[in-house]
């Protein structure tokens, strides 16, 4: 029984060691900063000129960790001043990065340069900034109940006559008020 407390023992002492002196799990990369410091990692490659979304397989939403290849149709990107793009799983994980920059980007607000999303109705891109918005519908995205991007008002009519919808709003409208009734669960 001894033997095994002490292997057990050198064992987790010895994950430990390993996990802070490698980059994949949370060690420096040769700095004296560490992984965590500066956010996670980039797109493989950029948005197009179009907004078109280029997404690799090996892309991660920055947010959740998910593939925003596994479900396209809700993917969104936000691309930062310093030319870095990052790929969203649904456009809930992609409010809470414009929201909380800091928090997910290790970026302040202010690096945010473009954000670009996909028409609920025909999938074309779009910029964020210029969407209309409804929450609270009965679509499902990756991460459960979907923000959904719209064109225009009249798609929003077309849209809450067929799904619902509770809240209808615009990006410049996201304030702490209404960011707490998107995500009550989340009080930040």
């Amino acid at each position: 029984m001894k033997r095994f407390f002490f292997t057990r023992v050198s064992f987790l002492a010895f994950v430990c060691v390993f996990a802070t002196l490698t980059p994949a799990w949370g060690g420096s990369q040769g700095t004296a900063h560490p992984v965590s410091t500066r956010g996670p990692k980039a797109a493989l490659h950029a948005l197009a000129e179009d907004g078109g979304m280029v997404i690799s397989d090996t892309d991660r939403c920055p947010v959740c960790g998910m593939l925003p290849t596994k479900q396209p149709k809700f993917a969104a990107a936000m691309m930062l001043s310093d030319g870095r793009t990052f790929y969203f799983c649904g456009n809930g994980c992609l409010l809470r990065t414009f929201k909380h920059a800091d928090t997910y980007l290790k970026k302040p607000a202010d690096q945010i340069e473009r954000m670009v999303v996909k028409n609920y109705f025909n999938g074309t891109p779009m910029d964020a900034a210029a969407a209309w918005w409804v929450a609270g519908s009965d679509v499902v995205g990756p991460m459960g109940p979907a923000l959904v991007a719209l064109a225009d008002e009249a798609e929003v009519v077309q849209f809450k006559s067929r799904h619902g919808g509770k809240i209808v709003f615009r990006l410049s409208e996201v304030d702490d008020a209404l960011w707490v009734r998107l995500f009550p669960q989340n009080k930040k």
